[in-house]
């Protein structure tokens, strides 16, 4: 299947070429998300029609007892920006017949012609902190701070803090969040929360702080979603990431042509309402995991595969492209019908309309690739002018995606109170993982 009608002279089929794109599937096809399995006991999506109780998990008290509410947002990117031809040189992958890959077929078949790395390039290695390289937790205090800032929020009144990142500066016992907090100076007595998922995270992270301010309201929440995937590049593994290097896994220069560095935050606010009607704020959040799909993995490192000399290559991040491909479909279709399935007692109370995605002033969506995320607009029937897209210039920055883009609206002023804004999310996360949030602003 092709992502345009070009000839083939021109270019090369999405399955010769070995690229993820969108699988376009109908509600019906597969038994995945039909209007007529909706509801508990609907097969999964990627569970090969095996029942799975999905349960009913959108969080009651938001908007009834409680109101959280958005009080900033902020992102940060770092300043290097790589083009495709600068990746392609550096890793010079091929295709399956060994002709190379070229920038304009990246461009057209990802959507993708730049990305943000702090990289070394010539030598596919980071700078020390010390010598002014940025790494995941400083690119999540940058965007924590732009938060608060927007928020005029001090960082000393964060009652919890969710960071949602798979890029963490250390690995083992969240030991990460110690350089976070201290350079925002959070207190001493702050709740610390760290989600190492994929790009579906953000879910994650959005559910925690709102079950949190929903139980201790009033409160203030601060979540921060970061990627540095230019960290976890070294010279022991980088070979492993071109296809010549590694013939039996041709696609893993995917990753480092389509992954990036960045952060995003938002500050939440948690009001009781005092029974009153429901006002701004987030509506609902809901997610759902399938362990038995894998799409992302980090092998190396762990209990099971302990890092040894045998081992260096297993350090870095694997993507099942052909899978994510499948599962892409199928998942945000799923997002929908959650969406739908809760707006009658979850968002109908804030909006006072029913059911009607032309209600929604702004859908964010994860941002795989560019063709991807055209292709699921398509499939949803969405106005693409509502469905914002960065990573066509900022590259695939993981659960920190949809944050930047809801950031970058509300800086140009394209939200305005009461408007509705949607978050669609699908990625890696206990195996796939995906969401939505719905909010008020």
């Amino acid at each position: 299947m092709s992502t345009s009608p070009q000839s083939s002279t021109e270019t090369e089929s999405l399955d010769e070429a070995r690229v993820p794109g969108l699988r376009m599937r109908t509600w019906q096809d597969g038994g995945s998300a039909s209007p007529d399995c909706r509801g508990t006991g609907a097969p999964a999506p990627g569970s090969g029609g095996k029942t799975r109780d999905t349960g009913a998990s959108a969080i009651s008290a938001l908007g009834t007892t409680v109101t959280v509410s958005l009080e900033g947002a902020g992102s940060f990117l770092p300043e290097p920006r790589v083009g495709n031809a600068s990746i392609l040189e550096r890793i010079r992958p091929v295709r399956p017949d060994g002709r190379p890959i070229e920038p304009e077929w990246v461009d057209r078949h990802l959507g993708i012609h730049e990305r943000r790395l702090d990289l070394d390039l010539a030598t596919m290695q980071k700078r020390s902190r010390a010598e002014g390289g940025l790494y995941d937790g400083d690119m999540a205090v940058r965007a924590a701070r732009s938060a608060l800032d927007d928020a005029g929020v001090e960082a000393s009144e964060v009652d919890i803090l969710v960071h949602v990142s798979t890029t963490p500066d250390t690995i083992a016992c969240s030991d990460h969040l110690r350089y976070i907090t201290g350079e925002l100076g959070l207190r001493a007595g702050t709740d610390l929360i760290h989600h190492n998922l994929g790009c579906a995270g953000l879910a994650a992270g959005f559910r925690t702080a709102a079950s949190y301010l929903v139980s201790t309201a009033p409160a203030t929440a601060l979540v921060v979603a970061s990627n540095c995937v230019s960290a976890y590049y070294g010279e022991e593994a980088n070979d492993a990431y071109q296809a010549q290097g590694n013939p039996g896994d041709a696609m893993d220069w995917l990753v480092p042509v389509m992954f990036a560095d960045g952060a995003g935050a938002a500050v939440w606010r948690g009001t009781p309402t005092g029974g009153g009607q429901p006002a701004a704020g987030l509506c609902s959040v809901r997610y759902e995991t399938n362990p038995e799909v894998g799409l992302v993995t980090y092998p190396g490192g762990g209990g099971i595969n302990h890092t040894t000399r045998h081992n260096i290559r297993d350090h870095r991040f694997y993507m099942d492209a052909r899978r994510v491909s499948e599962e892409f479909g199928p998942l945000i279709l799923r997002d929908m019908q959650m969406l739908e399935e809760d707006w009658p007692t979850h968002i109908k109370p804030a909006v006072r309309r029913d059911f009607d995605p032309e209600a929604v002033t702004r859908w964010y969506m994860h941002q795989a690739n560019g063709v991807v995320v055209r292709k699921a607009t398509e499939l949803l029937g969405l106005p693409p002018e509502r469905v914002p897209i960065g990573v066509d210039h900022y590259g695939n920055t993981s659960a920190a995606s949809t944050l930047i883009l809801l950031d970058e609206d509300r800086r140009a002023g394209r939200l305005h109170d009461g408007d509705l804004v949607v978050f669609l999310w699908v990625g890696a996360g206990n195996g796939a993982m995906n969401g939505y949030a719905a909010l008020v602003v």
